[in-house]
């Protein structure tokens, strides 16, 4: 979840390699994230990198095949 910060936030996660769009959102989530790789450790490897840009508290990822 982003916490209340700026767009310069969620752009930072648009630049991480693999996410090939996000949107700011209302509700229960803050943000969501579209990623586009081949495989599931990837996945887990982008949402983890997620974690560690310092002002999200948690992630939660949902996979369409």
């Amino acid at each position: 979840m982003l916490e209340p910060k700026t767009v310069d936030d969620a752009n930072k996660i648009r630049k991480i390699q693999g996410v090939t769009d996000g949107f700011l959102v209302f509700g229960h989530y803050d943000y969501a994230a579209f990623v586009d790789v081949p495989g599931l450790e990837k996945v887990g490897q982008i949402a983890d990198k997620i974690q560690k840009l310092g002002f999200v508290r948690y992630v939660e990822t949902l996979i369409e095949r």
